[in-house]
């Protein structure tokens, strides 16, 4: 703080020049030969207590140097009155310090610039010391610091970097990241144009090439993923994005782009899609497994359903122009249908003469049993052959004189064995 002092001492300043001290807005004050204050503009009091002396109390004859009014930094108070010193004795003509913290009497925390020359109208030889407040500038820089800094630190983290291309000089800037994700370290690579197309790969450079000409000349966008090669060899993918500025005249000045390793994020992509793949040929190697399983499983069905078919339907050939079918256990609409469907088959295939059903095996014979043993008879009856029906057990007997079964166009044998002699007659007559 500055104290009080008898202001006994002649004026060197006139009021004129008292006032238009004044009346700057940064804080000014005039030292004497010895560095202490001599004139203390109101800014300068304002800054140091905020307080406001009359004109004649502005005037000093004290030996107290600027320094001692300001709360600032030791260092900085040793080199400003070092500084104060060289100026006066004549040693420098210009002496310039940015004061580190000023906490002005509103405990504000401040920064300033201070600038101390040779005071022309002062016979005894002091000097001028001028603040400027740069307390908005020292923000503005430690805000882009932190800004720049932030950004630094998201292009360490995503691996991006950014660059900046002067087309008609080829002169090519780079961040510290791309160098690093070139395998170089930072500002350690001569960059330009051309030598980063000798990082690419060498079956990409001529994709690369062609999209960067035509981003310059045809104004297409510039987008693309193409492979590097480190210094150590080791292959890294990368993708690039960028614009091109033109000049009024459309003369194309610069290019700004990024550049982003993405090696991992395509490894992953491949592993996915390799993943894809084998979960989709395993998927159609199950389904044609299945497929085949099916098939496999159709085709036991259909032989074993042959195989049944045949076993209830069976046809034994006696002679070339005599079958014997023997039926066994019951007779449902389905096998009916199918009995019927086998023997004519056979016998039209065969030509067969004579077809000698022996029912001795089934067990009961009903209205639908003999309906069926009917229809068998009328239909090879139609394709030339005659029935002959065998094994009609007593019970069998009474059943078909009961169901009033008309048998006269049927050929009826007790057993097979008569059935078969009186086939073989008939058949030896026809010869």
């Amino acid at each position: 703080m500055l104290k009080d002092t008898p202001s006994g001492s002649s004026s060197h300043f006139a009021s004129g020049a008292w006032s238009a001290l004044d009346a700057l807005t940064d804080p000014v004050a005039l030292v004497d030969a010895r560095g202490g204050i001599r004139y203390a503009n109101l800014a300068w009091y304002r800054l140091a207590d905020d307080a406001e002396p009359g004109p004649r109390s502005r005037e000093l004859a004290t030996s107290t140097p600027p320094d001692a009014m300001l709360d600032i930094h030791e260092t900085n108070r040793e080199a400003m009155r070092a500084g104060i010193a060289e100026v006066i004795a004549g040693r420098r003509a210009r002496f310039d310090l940015e004061l580190g913290t000023c906490v002005a009497a509103d405990e504000a925390e401040r920064w300033f610039s201070l600038v101390v020359t040779p005071c022309p109208v002062d016979p005894e030889g002091g000097a001028l010391v001028h603040l400027r407040d740069v307390t908005a500038q020292k923000k503005t820089e430690s805000a882009l610091r932190a800004s720049e800094e932030g950004l630094l630190w998201a292009q360490e983290i995503g691996r991006m970097g950014n660059w900046d291309w002067d087309i008609p000089t080829g002169g090519l800037t780079w961040s510290d990241q791309i160098f690093r994700i070139f395998g170089y370290e930072p500002q350690k690579f001569d960059v330009s144009y051309q030598a980063f197309v000798n990082t690419i790969h060498p079956d990409d450079r001529d994709m690369v090439v062609v999209a960067v000409n035509k981003a310059v000349n045809e104004r297409a966008p510039y987008s693309i993923e193409h492979r590097i090669v480190l210094p150590t060899g080791e292959v890294r993918v990368v993708h690039e994005q960028g614009k091109v500025f033109y000049s009024d005249s459309g003369a194309p000045l610069r290019m700004l782009g990024t550049v982003q390793d993405v090696t991992e994020r395509k490894q992953s992509a491949d592993i996915i899609r390799f993943q894809a793949v084998q979960l989709e040929q395993e998927l159609a190697a199950r389904e044609e497994a299945e497929r085949a399983r099916t098939a496999l499983q159709d085709e036991v069905i259909r032989v074993q359903r042959a195989l049944l078919e045949e076993l209830s339907t069976p046809l034994i050939p006696i002679r070339e122009d005599i079958m014997v079918l023997p039926l066994i256990g019951a007779i449902d609409a389905r096998r009916a249908d199918q009995m019927l469907e086998t023997v004519l088959h056979a016998a039209v295939a065969k030509q067969t003469r004579v077809v000698i059903i022996d029912i001795t095996g089934v067990r009961q014979v009903d209205t639908h049993v003999a309906n069926t043993l009917m229809r068998t008879a009328q239909a090879l009856g139609l394709v030339g052959a005659q029935v002959v029906l065998t094994g009609i057990r007593s019970d069998v007997a009474r059943t078909l004189v009961e169901l009033d079964v008309p048998l006269t166009s049927l050929v009826v044998r007790g057993t097979l064995a008569s059935g078969i002699a009186y086939a073989t007659g008939q058949a030896g007559k026809r010869r």
